[in-house]
């Protein structure tokens, strides 16, 4: 992007995060602010762990264009599919405790469910499928019939077995196991599968086994209209920018994203979540399987989906893993190099801004 590419000339040779704090955190600053004068977003947060522990936040813009009411620490945005990430730890985690294995047929646990025995291949599916993008179940946010119940119904709630029936006779998107796309019916069925075997709501789980003991205390489900702190989301309209929340009400309910990313959150708490996958973290043996076990884009690449995150061998034993996000007005990106040491994060409220990009291009300047 040319707003970093101009920005890193004004560095030295030195990796700019091994400079003073103070010129890391103007280089940031001037991104962010860049980001918002171009016009990319109405406002967006930043936050860096720098190798040393040291977090760096930035601010700029407006979380509300209506009242000019600034980004601040305080200002949350929707997670979108970087809460894939949680999803998939809680999954893994189950794994290591022998509740569940990568690779049991999921009949046992989801036969008897309206949709299952509609669903093409259901016989053939595993945990593991579903979570590196491998079992070939269509995605229920690109089905005409998802998109024309929401138009009726407006805010009322859907039910994860409701998402997955909109999908379950349509023909697959490859064959399980042997091909990669993305779908966020995939994360539906996973949850599914974690409350069948534990008897316990999701969140639940995921309040207790990871947003508590991470003190991810800005991070919370995206259960209801009303969020303190949220900023205005916003999308491409027929006069320009289309506000998707006001005053920290959602203007329709988003419950249905749930296991596929449902959350409020910050950059903060995302990069403490993605730091806790590295080698040292406190989900450091789930974060090794994470991202050792992926999905390659090519057979034998360095790249691929592996559970809950991307992943991109970055040397023999260095690699980086991350997430983007895209969904209510909102975009977010998190990743971790283990290269460098540094775990960034950012949120935006425009689905216009296009956050993995801004992201990977603060990395490389970061560490140029």
């Amino acid at each position: 992007m040319r707003i970093l590419c101009a920005l890193v000339l004004c560095l030295s040779v030195s990796p700019a995060w091994a400079q003073a704090p103070a010129s890391t955190r103007s280089f940031l600053q001037d991104a962010a602010d860049q980001a918002v004068t171009e016009g990319l977003t109405p406002g967006l947060a930043i936050t860096a762990r720098l190798p040393d522990g040291q977090r760096i936040h930035v601010f700029a813009g407006e979380a509300s264009r209506r009242d000019g009411r600034a980004v601040d620490a305080q200002t949350r945005f929707l997670s979108a599919s970087t809460g894939k990430t949680i999803t998939a730890l809680l999954a893994v985690q189950l794994v290591e405790e022998g509740v569940l294995t990568l690779d049991e047929p999921l009949d046992a646990r989801l036969a008897g469910q309206a949709w299952w025995d509609g669903l093409r291949n259901h016989e053939r599916l595993t945990l593991r499928m579903l979570l590196n993008h491998s079992a070939g179940v269509p995605d229920y946010l690109e089905d005409i019939g998802f998109f024309l119940t929401r138009s009726v119904r407006g805010t009322a709630w859907m039910e994860p077995e409701d998402l997955v029936g909109f999908v379950a006779g349509e023909t697959p998107n490859g064959i399980p196991g042997q091909h990669y796309a993305y779908s966020d019916t995939d994360y539906i069925l996973v949850g599914l599968v974690i409350e069948a075997v534990t008897g316990e709501a999701f969140y639940d789980l995921a309040r207790t086994r990871i947003t508590e003991p991470l003190n991810l205390t800005s991070t919370e489900p995206l259960r209801g209209r009303d969020f303190e702190g949220l900023a205005d989301g916003h999308v491409n309209g027929w006069f320009g920018l289309s506000a998707t929340a006001r005053n920290g009400r959602l203007n329709q309910t988003l419950d249905h994203e749930w296991t596929g990313g449902g959350w409020v959150t910050t950059p903060d708490d995302l990069v403490t979540l993605y730091r806790a996958l590295g080698d040292d973290g406190l989900f450091a043996q789930e974060g090794r399987l994470m991202r050792t076990d992926y999905n390659a884009f090519q057979p034998d690449g360095p790249s691929g989906y592996g559970l809950g995150v991307f992943v991109r061998r970055t040397g023999e034993d260095s690699y980086r893993i991350a997430h983007g996000g895209d969904f209510g007005g909102y975009r977010s990106a998190v990743l971790h190099d283990s290269a460098s040491g540094i775990t960034l994060a950012v949120q935006a409220n425009s689905k216009a801004f296009e956050a993995p990009d801004f992201n990977f291009e603060l990395l490389a300047s970061l560490t140029r």
